[in-house]
């Protein structure tokens, strides 16, 4: 078991790392109100069961305000006050809703997360972003606002579809490409052992990931300058996803393939270094390319949230480890992006 401290001027989480640490739920002061994807009661309804819980439909397409309004009111039915402790259990979708509902409903309720996807615990659950999609685009309603704890446990993993767990090392290659060197190297390496969840291997690579992004949120929690560095892959990614409804993972792993191809045409990265992101994306079994209609990926960028007047901020490679994050005009993107699809 390992732990990682994140603090922000709003609070601390402690975040946990290891196995069966499900069952800490017995040992809480007060019992929690779980918000819980119903995939996750399900298979593991031995563990959950027994406290009282709020069922969160699994699927992006319920991840809305609508989904919200409904867990409110079931809130109110279990009548929950500001000192009711709630507590998120299952993947991103689960955990981002849990805590937009925990941050707005009567103002603010402590809670927690038990993260049971790998994509959640390297990345979702961690630094405070709660939200909810809008009309199909990415988390457009929500707020930062850290949970006092997080718990990723790595026995739930194993009920995890293949598909799903892959999905979620396309993450954990994001932390190596655009942050650390040595730990890209060390998947490249453990890339076998991680696929098959060899337990020593897949919390090194959880714990490092974690590390890794709790010290930027740190150094930036608003996400004014540092924090947009962990967006590498996603302007493109979150477009691909919506797009194609292919899970993030996958969307997001083309966006680092194109992202690295748009670092290497503004002379920022080798084609070598290209090839490094293509090939270790294929070992995970992710994908690194796809057809694409370059007008329909042009269209979905407009609304990101990462849109600035007629920019759009994009973070691109300078070099593997590094980056550097460059507007490029709106009117220079639509031909960008039919040169890179």
């Amino acid at each position: 078991m390992q732990q990682v401290k994140l603090t922000t001027p709003a609070g601390a989480t402690e975040i946990v790392i290891g196995e069966l640490l499900s069952s800490r739920l017995r040992t809480l002061e007060q019992e929690p109100i779980l918000m819980i994807d119903e995939n996750v009661l399900c298979q593991h309804h031995d563990i959950f069961e027994p406290f009282r819980s709020v069922t969160i439909p699994s699927g992006e397409s319920y991840k809305t305000l609508q989904t919200v309004e409904e867990i409110y009111r079931e809130l109110v039915t279990l009548e929950a006050d500001r000192s009711t402790l709630i507590v998120g259990v299952g993947g991103g979708l689960a955990t981002d809703v849990a805590g937009f509902v925990a941050s707005t409903f009567l103002r603010g309720t402590p809670f927690g997360f038990i993260s049971t996807t790998l994509l959640g615990q390297v990345d979702a659950s961690i630094g405070g972003k709660n939200g909810v999609n809008l009309d199909g685009y990415k988390n457009m309603v929500g707020n930062i606002r850290q949970p006092s704890f997080v718990w990723c446990d790595l026995s739930l993993l194993g009920t995890l579809a293949n598909r799903e767990y892959v999905s979620g090392i396309a993450e954990v290659i994001k932390y190596g490409v655009i942050r650390d060197i040595l730990f890209l190297e060390y998947l490249e390496e453990q890339m076998e052992s991680l696929l098959n969840q060899e337990i020593g291997v897949l919390e090194h690579v959880v714990y490092t990931s974690v590390a890794l992004k709790a010290d930027v949120v740190q150094k930036d929690e608003k996400e004014s300058d540092l924090r947009k560095i962990l967006n590498f892959g996603h302007t493109i990614g979150h477009a691909i996803e919506r797009y194609k409804r292919i899970l993030h993972g996958e969307a997001v792993s083309v966006g680092m393939v194109l992202s690295a191809r748009l670092s290497h045409l503004q002379g920022l990265l080798s084609a070598s270094e290209v090839d490094r992101v293509e090939q270790i994306i294929l070992s995970a079994g992710l994908p690194a390319h796809m057809e694409l209609d370059p007008e329909e990926i042009y269209q979905n960028i407009r609304k990101d949230k990462k849109r600035s007047g007629e920019d759009v901020h994009f973070v691109l490679l300078k070099g593997l480890g590094n980056t550097i994050i460059r507007p490029i005009a709106l009117s220079e993107l639509k031909s960008i992006l039919h040169d890179l699809c």
